[in-house]
């Protein structure tokens, strides 16, 4: 686990360079270095944004970066290293109750974007009790999927001995069920026609869970929003951009090729699944505020295994200011339409 961290902020000091302060780049436009936290489409728009062109039209030139996990990617915003991300509640909430000044500035999915599967075997809650289940790290929002899972299932991993452990991202979890090294983990959607072709099955679909929930933020330093509101109003137009494209039927080819890149997708039967769950996925996103309710029972999920958020409320994290000008101004509605 100290490798992975490492490595991913390895990852981002060789990207730093320019990225530190922002600065003009020699078409004029704003850099800006972007951390994502997870191999899973739910940063979709934030993909789109960047590949498309969507963010340029704002004056931004976007790097995002992968720093494989969610804590790996509240340090680099805490350093400055990145000056926003595309992350998970559980993280930055954590960071927050640690003392770290960040701010989520908008919501992008509005639902727990996982399926929890399982070994055959395993037919009913009771047969995970003394069992393994596999999350991304700590915190992250597999570990945050997964509590919600067992929650749901009348189970507790203190009570009926259900190791949590860290295997990594969704491709090495499924690969640990088939191994046999775990016996349940949550997936994306998307991994689910993979999943049950390998003869795993799925035994609690969050996806359709009435409870609300916010799984993917917008995340940006107190500091830096402060001293640059411009660039975050325009980084969120750019992302509002990427939501607005995503749907689009026009547009399939084109978010097809940016998911089969980005996650590494192989078969045309593949991408076209993930495809469809992560337009799925994203539907509910009419406006891309973060809901309290939502962020708050993000938090009470976690505080079984982090104490600092017991104390957390989620109007401690949450600024949803710049989006609802964006609203007033008639800008979410112009590009929400679905018209690009």
């Amino acid at each position: 686990m100290r490798n992975k961290k490492i490595s991913g902020m390895c990852l981002i000091a060789l990207l730093l360079g320019s990225f530190v302060h922002p600065g003009w780049a020699q078409d004029g436009q704003k850099k800006l270095l972007v951390a994502y936290a997870g191999l899973i489409s739910t940063h979709t728009s934030i993909w789109l944004a960047e590949d498309q062109g969507l963010f340029k039209k704002h004056g931004l030139d976007v790097t995002s970066v992968f720093t494989g996990s969610g804590s790996v990617t509240s340090q680099a915003l805490v350093a400055g290293e990145a000056r926003l991300a595309s992350t998970s509640v559980g993280p930055t909430a954590g960071a927050v109750g640690a003392g770290a000044d960040l701010v989520i500035v908008a919501g992008l999915i509005h639902i727990l974007p996982y399926q929890f599967w399982v070994l055959p075997q395993v037919r009913q809650a009771a047969d995970l009790k003394g069992k393994r289940v596999a999350i991304s790290t700590f915190g992250s929002g597999s570990h945050l999927a997964a509590e919600v899972a067992l929650q749901v299932l009348g189970l507790d991993p203190a009570r009926d001995k259900i190791a949590i452990i860290q295997v990594g991202q969704q491709p090495e979890r499924v690969a640990a069920l088939l191994s046999g090294r775990i016996d349940a983990t949550a997936l994306d959607p998307g991994f689910a026609q993979a999943a049950k072709d390998k003869g795993l099955t799925i035994l609690l679909d969050m996806t359709k869970a009435d409870v609300p929930y916010v799984n993917t933020v917008i995340v940006v330093s107190r500091r830096f929003l402060r001293e640059n509101p411009q660039i975050v109003d325009s980084f969120l137009k750019g992302t509002i951009d990427g939501l607005a494209f995503l749907p689009n039927p026009a547009n399939e080819k084109a978010v097809k090729s940016v998911l089969a890149r980005r996650l590494k997708l192989t078969t045309p039967q593949g991408v076209q699944v993930m495809y469809d769950a992560t337009v799925q996925i994203h539907a509910k996103t009419k406006v891309p505020y973060a809901p309290l309710a939502g962020i708050q029972n993000m938090i009470d999920a976690l505080q079984r295994v982090n104490p600092r958020m017991t104390k957390l409320k989620a109007a401690d994290l949450v600024d949803n200011s710049l989006v609802e000008r964006l609203e007033k101004s008639g800008y979410i509605q112009e590009f929400m339409k679905g018209i690009r």
